[in-house]
């Protein structure tokens, strides 16, 4: 919305936060004026009483909408506070899967409006009274690009944090020329453009999300499709994923990714990928142009508008 003044209350920076830089383009894209908050509040800053708050206060005289991604920081308590400062439209876009539900559940309630990348989480807040609605997650069209890189191809790369049933799923690689990237593993975490050259190097980028064979009855696997899966579409890497339920809102199963539900299974469509160089080239070019069609930060921020203001 064109002259929309916006503040984008997220985290910044260069590496691990870049989804605030994604987001701040994508809002400029819609011409929309864009004030940025960081949620994470720096020693000097508390020092001189420049906390979250006081600082959100400044930067919403005036504003439109003030639109937070995640900000677990930004407690029902804390938009109180700042709410008599401002006419703007309160909107959160949570980002984590359902075992953050009680954090979700908690702060929704400071939000005029809530949008979640799981669908079962809708659901969850609705029925707590919530106005809540689904919207995927998107990726930065800038960043997650394809690169020219050096050195030979990968089979296999992952890149994720360390869990018993995640890396038990990885094991089923064995012998297939998997590499892992992440906290605590011996290669350690792969953030930035790193990433973005790695994943280039792959013939199958693998894509596992958190708590993948956990039993549903403990409620922490979820539906929603993790960022992870729109910026490998966008870098226009060959996707191997766990197959979550929103995903096909998305993606075609098998003509844009490749999808599994078990871990043997896991290990049969690597096999399959890793010998047929055209599907992989057929699956990275059709999501790669999916992505950038559709999947965008922009794009997503122009649907929030219309939900939101529409």
């Amino acid at each position: 919305m064109p002259g929309l003044s916006v503040v984008l209350a997220a985290k910044f920076n260069d590496s691990y936060h870049r989804v605030g830089h994604g987001l701040a383009a994508g809002l400029a894209g819609l011409g929309c004026r864009v004030r940025r908050v960081d949620l994470r509040t720096k020693p000097w800053q508390r020092w001189l009483g420049a906390d979250l708050g006081a600082r959100l206060r400044r930067a919403a005289a005036g504003a439109d909408l003030i639109l937070s991604y995640k900000a677990a920081e930004l407690t029902p308590a804390v938009i109180a506070n700042v709410r008599p400062a401002t006419r703007a439209r309160w909107v959160n876009w949570f980002p984590d899967s359902p075992h953050l539900l009680d954090t979700a559940l908690a702060n929704s309630a400071g939000y005029d409006h809530c949008f979640l990348f799981d669908s079962y989480l809708v659901g969850r807040l609705r029925a707590a009274g919530r106005r809540a609605d689904f919207l995927p997650l998107g990726f930065d069209p800038e960043f997650y690009t394809p690169v020219p890189v050096s050195g030979p191809p990968i089979p296999i790369v992952f890149v994720g944090s360390a869990e018993p049933l995640r890396d038990a799923a990885l094991a089923k690689l064995d012998g297939l020329g998997l590499e892992v990237w992440g906290p605590g593993r011996p290669r350690g975490p792969l953030f930035g453009k790193r990433l973005v050259t790695t994943y280039c190097r792959a013939e199958i980028a693998l894509n596992i999300h958190q708590f993948f064979g956990e039993p549903a009855d403990l409620g922490r696997y979820g539906t929603g499709a993790n960022q992870r899966v729109f910026e490998l579409a966008g870098i226009g890497a060959p996707q191997l994923c766990d197959a979550k339920a929103d995903i096909a809102a998305s993606f075609e199963e098998d003509r844009e990714i490749v999808l599994f539900r078990t871990p043997d299974e896991l290990r049969e469509k690597a096999l399959r990928l890793l010998a047929d160089h055209q599907w992989r080239a057929r699956l990275a070019a059709g999501a790669r142009a999916r992505a950038v069609a559709q999947h965008t930060w922009q794009h997503r921020l122009a649907e929030l508008f219309e939900r939101v203001f529409g």
